[in-house]
C-alpha cells in the first residue's frame, strides 16, 4: 500500500513539474511563440539547386560570369540552365531539356547573342518555360 501511495505521489509531482515547465516555455516574454502569425511560408527548392553559391562560366561563354540559374535567349526563345548544363527549348509541341545544343542553334555562337539572366526568384523553378510569354514580353530580341 505504501508503494502505491509513493508511485501516485511521484506521478503527481511529475505532472505538476512538467506542466510548470511547459507553461514557462510557452509564455516567453509574456507572449505565446506562435500567436500573431497568420500564415506559414513554405519554400519549394529545386532538387538541382547546388549546396553552395556558385558563379557559372558556361562552356559557350567561358570568360563571362553568371550568378543565376536561368539564362534566356530571346531571339531563339531558348533557356540555358546553369545548374544542369542543359538547353531548354520549345520544339513546336513540347518543351525539351537536353545537354546537346538544339538544331536551332547548332551553328550559332551564343557568346555573341543577346541573353538575359532571369531573376533570382525563378532559380528554383524547374519549369521556367511556364513563364515564357512573360519573358518574351519583358525581354525583346534585338
Amino acid at each position: 500500500m505504501k508503494t502505491i501511495k509513493l508511485i501516485a505521489l511521484a506521478i503527481l509531482i511529475f505532472i505538476s513539474v512538467s506542466t510548470t515547465f511547459a507553461q514557462k516555455r510557452e509564455h516567453r516574454g509574456g507572449r505565446h511563440p506562435h500567436r500573431g502569425r497568420s500564415h506559414v511560408v513554405v519554400v519549394k527548392r529545386s532538387n538541382y539547386r547546388p549546396h553552395k553559391v556558385v558563379v557559372y562560366h558556361p562552356y559557350w561563354r567561358p570568360k563571362f560570369a553568371y550568378n543565376r540559374r536561368w539564362v534566356f535567349f530571346p531571339k531563339y526563345n531558348l533557356y540555358w540552365d546553369n545548374w544542369r548544363n542543359h538547353y531548354v527549348f520549345y520544339n513546336g509541341t513540347v518543351w525539351l531539356s537536353q545537354p546537346a545544343a538544339p538544331p536551332l542553334i547548332v551553328n550559332v555562337n551564343l557568346e555573341n547573342e543577346k541573353n538575359v539572366e532571369l531573376k533570382e526568384e525563378e532559380d528554383d523553378l524547374d519549369d521556367v518555360y511556364n513563364n515564357n510569354s512573360k519573358h518574351k514580353e519583358e525581354i525583346k530580341p534585338d
